[in-house]
C-alpha cells in the first residue's frame, strides 16, 4: 500500500503514508515548481503522482495549495509581464466554470474518481500534443463564443483535477502573445484562480488541517523544483525531455485507468 487513509475526501493520516507514498508526493511537489518556471506540460505529472500516492478525491486538495506556493514564486519572476485585459476577460468565465466544477465533482461516485481523472488527464495530454503541432496554423480568435468554452472548460478541469494547463495554452498561443507575457499572464491566471478555489475545495473537505501539513512538509521541495527550472531550462533537451514527460503520463493515466 502506497497510499494515504482517506476520510471524507480530504481527512488525511500522515502515520498511513509509506516511504513510496513519501517518494510520489515528494516528486509531485517537485515537478509543480519546476513546472511554473520552466516546462509547463510537466504539471499533469504532478497530479497524477499525486493520485497514485492518494487515491480518490483527496488529491487536488492537496496539491492545491502546492500549486498556489510555486504559483507565487513564478509570479515573483514574472510579475510585470501580464497582459491584464486578457486576465479581466478570461477570469469570470472560469470563475463560473469552477463553480460548476465544485458542484460535479461531489456527484461523481469516489470508486470513479480515478477513472474520471485519468480520462481528463489523458485528454489534457492529447490536446498539448495536438497543439503542438498545430502551432503554425493557429490564428487569433474573436469570437466570444470561443473564450466563453474555454474559460468554462477550464474551470471545470481545474476544480476537477488541476489539469486546466492545456487549455490555457491553446487559448494563449491562440492570442499570439510573445513569450515572457505568455508566462507572466499565465503566473497570475493560475495564482488568482488557486485562490479563488480553496474555499469549494475546502467546503469539499478537500483541504484539512492534515492536507496542509503534508503540503508544508514539502514546501522545500517545491522551491527546489522552482529554482532548478528557472536555472537549468537552457541545460535541456526540450524535446527529449517533454516526449519522456509525456511517455511517464501515459503510463501513470493507464494506471488509473485500468488498475
Amino acid at each position: 500500500m502506497v497510499y494515504l487513509v482517506l476520510k471524507n475526501y480530504g481527512g488525511l493520516d500522515l502515520l498511513a503514508i509509506t516511504t513510496m507514498g513519501f517518494a510520489y508526493i515528494f516528486f509531485a511537489a517537485f515537478i509543480t515548481g519546476f513546472s511554473k518556471t520552466s516546462v509547463g506540460g510537466m504539471g499533469i505529472l504532478a497530479v497524477l503522482l499525486m493520485a497514485l500516492a492518494i487515491p480518490g478525491k483527496g488529491s487536488p486538495g492537496v496539491l492545491l495549495p502546492m500549486l498556489i506556493m510555486a504559483d507565487v514564486f513564478a509570479v515573483l519572476y514574472y510579475r510585470r509581464d501580464a497582459d491584464w485585459k486578457i486576465l479581466f476577460k478570461i477570469l469570470p468565465i472560469t470563475a463560473i466554470g469552477i463553480i460548476i466544477g465544485f458542484f460535479v465533482v461531489d456527484f461523481i461516485p469516489q470508486v470513479l474518481f480515478e477513472k474520471v481523472l485519468g480520462t481528463i488527464i489523458m485528454t489534457m495530454l492529447a490536446l498539448s500534443i495536438i497543439l503542438e503541432k498545430k502551432q503554425s496554423q493557429i490564428s487569433k480568435p474573436n469570437n466570444i463564443i470561443f473564450t466563453v468554452f474555454v474559460g468554462i472548460a477550464a474551470g471545470i478541469s481545474t476544480m476537477i483535477a488541476n489539469a486546466a494547463g492545456p487549455i490555457f495554452g491553446v487559448y494563449f498561443l491562440q492570442l499570439g502573445l510573445p513569450k515572457k507575457e505568455f508566462v507572466g499572464t499565465r503566473s497570475w491566471l493560475f495564482l488568482i484562480l488557486n485562490i479563488f478555489k480553496i474555499p469549494f475545495s475546502a467546503g469539499l473537505g478537500l483541504i484539512s488541517i492534515e492536507s496542509l501539513k503534508i503540503d508544508f512538509m514539502f514546501l522545500p521541495a517545491i522551491l527546489l523544483g522552482a529554482f532548478v527550472g528557472y536555472k537549468v531550462l537552457k541545460l535541456i533537451n526540450l524535446e527529449v525531455f517533454k516526449w519522456l514527460i509525456r511517455t511517464a503520463v501515459v503510463i501513470a493515466a493507464v494506471r488509473l485507468l485500468f488498475f
